[in-house]
């Protein structure tokens, strides 16, 4: 027998005699949501401004497909639809899709992963959109397609430390927009984080990240930089607190944003307009300092779960802008029985602009959510809950509100799995 032909049949035996000992598991999660919900308000509108109410149902197919090999690689794909219909709001049945890819492979001492996802819903879907910056701002039901991949390596440089590159490239683009300023606009990140165990409860890190927005249609750019220093107390085996403290620096450019004069020397001008000759404008830069802050606290026990986070931060806004965003929630999950269970879900934000886009959509929220939820097999799982939705923009200091009320019926069938 040759050499190369030797060293083939070793290489086979050697992965064959790999796969038996970890063998490669496939697994497929289909399950089904309905919905029935009444919305006093739902496109969150101002009382002087005729706020709808209507009964609305929602099929929610999922199916998760994924396979691991233990301690060598995972890969997932998750996809989901959410088909909403009102009865009596004209131009408001909504056909969601999302979909989330996930990959990683494992050495040594490297972990390598990839998440990408793609997903449609419309401006008027406020289920999906409580959470965020464009929920009840918009009247004209507009579809968003945003489309988002962020491959990341992960390094652990010894036994307590390790080193995070990530990269997130994600674009936002909408459909049919009528009456909005709604913009498309691409955001891009990179990001590094270091940490260290200083000892079996306190870790110490560094994070810093860079990244820049662009919205062509409006001639709007910005880049940002943020620099964390991060601690981590692992307070016992079910609780723990994460802090992150720094700064930002945002710098931006609106192109043909600042008025000149006009092109005739001397002409007169009013409001930024010109007479008899056309007004010339130039690029407008701009830059902003600020704080970034982060305080969550988890705690995960047998019966009882919470957390909470408070953070200060900035987001790319839907009309072609940057927005500061301070936001806080809370939840607490307790399970009473084996069956039954109860949550509650508190939240509140402040949006402000701070470069690019006009302040009309600057607002204050709150959301009160209580839920209960009951297991009626080991399929199947019944939930009623409560939603309180307090919006007010602050630039007209108009206030919204929306009460609603959802009954939930899921089913989770058996899991197909097999092995390799």
């Amino acid at each position: 027998m040759s050499f190369k032909s030797s060293l083939s049949l070793s290489i086979v035996l050697s992965l064959l005699s790999a796969s038996s000992v970890y063998a490669a598991e496939w697994k497929v999660e289909p399950a089904v949501g309905l919905r029935t919900q009444y919305n006093d308000n739902v496109r969150l509108r101002s009382e002087d401004n005729n706020p709808q109410g209507s009964t609305g149902y929602t099929l929610d197919p999922r199916v998760v497909l994924s396979g691991e090999e233990q301690q060598l690689w995972n890969v997932s794909l998750d996809t989901r639809g959410k088909l909403t219909r009102y009865q009596d709001i004209e131009n408001s049945d909504s056909n969601n899709i999302f979909v989330a890819f996930g990959a990683g492979y494992n050495t040594e001492r490297l972990m390598w992963s990839l998440n990408a996802n793609i997903d449609r819903n419309t401006s008027l879907d406020t289920d999906f959109d409580t959470a965020s910056p464009d929920a009840g701002l918009f009247d004209d039901k507009t579809e968003r397609k945003t489309v988002s991949i962020a491959p990341s390596v992960r390094w652990n440089l010894g036994e307590t430390s390790a080193m995070i590159f990530s990269i997130q490239s994600t674009s936002v683009s909408f459909d049919e927009v009528r009456y909005s300023n709604l913009i498309d606009y691409d955001n891009d990140k990179v990001s590094l984080q270091i940490y260290w165990n200083v000892s079996d409860n306190h870790s110490l890190g560094f994070t810093t990240s860079y990244t820049e927005q662009d919205a062509p249609d409006v001639g709007f750019s910005s880049d940002t930089t943020v620099i964390n220093l991060d601690y981590t107390y692992t307070q016992s085996l079910v609780s723990s607190w994460k802090v992150s403290l720094g700064g930002r620096k945002l710098n931006s450019l609106r192109k043909d944003g600042e008025f000149l004069g006009c092109e005739n020397p001397g002409e007169f001008e009013a409001l930024g307009t010109c007479l008899y000759s056309p007004p010339v404008f130039g690029d407008l830069e701009s830059q902003d300092n600020g704080a970034v802050v982060n305080v969550s606290y988890s705690y995960d026990g047998e019966r009882a779960s919470q957390y909470f986070n408070a953070s200060k931060n900035v987001v790319s806004s839907s009309t072609g802008g940057v927005q500061e965003v301070q936001s806080s929630s809370y939840s607490l999950d307790f399970k009473n029985t084996q069956r039954f269970s109860t949550r509650l879900n508190i939240s509140g934000s402040k949006s402000v602009t701070i470069s690019g886009a006009d302040s009309s959509i600057d607002v204050t929220s709150y959301r009160f959510e209580p839920s209960i939820s009951y297991k009626l097999d080991k399929n199947w799982n019944l939930s009623f809950l409560y939603r309180h939705i307090k919006q007010n923009r602050i630039d007209s200091d108009v206030d919204s509100t929306s009460n609603a009320v959802y009954v939930n019926l899921y089913l989770n069938w058996p899991k197909l799995a097999t092995t390799y």
